[in-house]
């Protein structure tokens, strides 16, 4: 982490008028908690900010605050500038006239008269100073933020903020700190160092809403002092500590536990690879109303439940052909090794995300666990 980008990070906020943060298409309580707090923050500082994200299943996450306020498209607009010298003649009278299909600007000079030679054109500025991203490993993990708008994450200083080690460092300005536990943690001490006269309760519940999911409640093998620091911290500040836990772990919807009860009923231990995991098919899926929200959910109650286990698979066909799956990778497993070999999505730093098209279920069982077989040998770090 480069210490001058602190410093950076301050004078660019104070420069920019309107800033956008973008979070990724997957945003999970972290990157939505970080967000908010900084999306609250920077209004503080009378900055006009938007929130942005491509992801839209945040129900389990509705009670933050004024999340409501996050937008899932961008409408950017980018000005046509027409540039008229007025070195030779100077400008008496404009006027204009809408025609159906064009538009006639009427330049009207003190004396002389203007050419075609003192008409120039250009693309104006798009209506950002400034984005921040926050928890995104690249820029194409906007999903169709990105995608849909090329051009401004080109023409418009990027500040990048994250703690995963497969960050591509995409930003003017990047704040990647590998030591942290969470992007919430970060952005925290940020605005600490930053205005701490500003932090007031919803600040710090978003915060400690991010902390919490990325230590999954502090039990995730690298939670640091720091993060049980900076909790205490923001429950100190008004952070709405026990809320969160009842939102986040003791209010299950009946459909996320009808679907548990199935995974649990097909859970499947393989000693040999230190692996755990569960298929659910799409009659399940039916059959239990379950929602995207539903898998995730399963997924950290097996990962919160099963003790002694390195990895933990729970696939899901969502639709006939279509699968979503989570994948835990405990702090002695190589990580780079299973992801790339399983092409999984990393979320955090033991958390990932598979997605497929066009298979069945069982089909893509037996590749991963022939997949893992193969390199079973290369798994746990020496």
């Amino acid at each position: 982490m480069d210490q001058n980008s602190k410093p950076q990070i301050f004078d660019s906020i104070n420069k920019a008028s309107r800033i956008l943060i973008a979070l990724p298409g997957n945003s999970n309580g972290d990157a939505l908690g970080a967000g908010l707090a900084l999306y609250i923050f920077l209004g503080k500082l009378d900055k006009e900010v938007e929130i942005v994200t491509a992801g839209r299943n945040l129900e389990q996450f509705a009670f933050l605050p004024r999340i409501s306020e996050i937008k899932h498209e961008l409408e950017v607009m980018q000005s046509f500038v027409i540039s008229v010298s007025t070195k030779d003649a100077k400008l008496e009278e404009l006027s204009y006239e809408v025609k159906p299909d064009r538009v006639d600007i009427f330049l009207k000079p003190k004396a002389s008269k203007y050419s075609a030679t003192d008409v120039s054109f250009r693309s104006g500025r798009f209506p950002y100073d400034l984005i921040i991203v926050l928890q995104t490993p690249s820029l194409q993990n906007l999903g169709e933020i990105y995608d849909r708008n090329t051009d401004l994450f080109f023409e418009t200083p990027i500040i990048n903020i994250d703690h995963h080690p497969g960050n591509e460092y995409f930003g003017q300005i990047n704040y990647v700190d590998l030591t942290a536990t969470s992007t919430a943690e970060i952005v925290s001490l940020l605005i600490e160092e930053f205005e701490s006269g500003l932090m007031d309760e919803q600040i710090a519940t978003s915060l400690l809403t991010g902390i919490i999911v990325e230590t999954n409640s502090f039990q995730h093998a690298k939670t640091t002092p720091r993060a049980f620091l900076k909790a205490s911290q923001l429950i100190a500040q008004g952070g709405h500590h026990q809320d969160i836990i009842r939102q986040l772990y003791k209010t299950k919807s009946i459909s996320m536990l009808k679907l548990w009860g199935r995974a649990l009923a097909r859970l499947r231990e393989l000693p040999d690879l230190n692996l755990v995991y569960s298929l659910v098919n799409f009659a399940d899926i039916e059959k239990t109303a379950s929602r995207q929200e539903d898998i995730s959910g399963v997924m950290k109650e097996l990962v919160a439940n099963l003790t002694g286990v390195k990895i933990i698979l729970f696939l899901a066909e969502t639709s006939p052909r279509e699968i979503i799956g989570y994948i835990y990778l405990h702090p002695d497993i190589n990580r780079e090794v299973v992801s790339s070999a399983l092409g999984v999505q990393m979320l955090n730093g033991a958390l990932g995300k598979i997605t497929a098209s066009g298979v069945n279920l069982l089909d893509i069982e037996k590749d991963f666990l022939e997949k893992l077989d193969r390199i079973k040998k290369q798994i746990s770090k020496p």
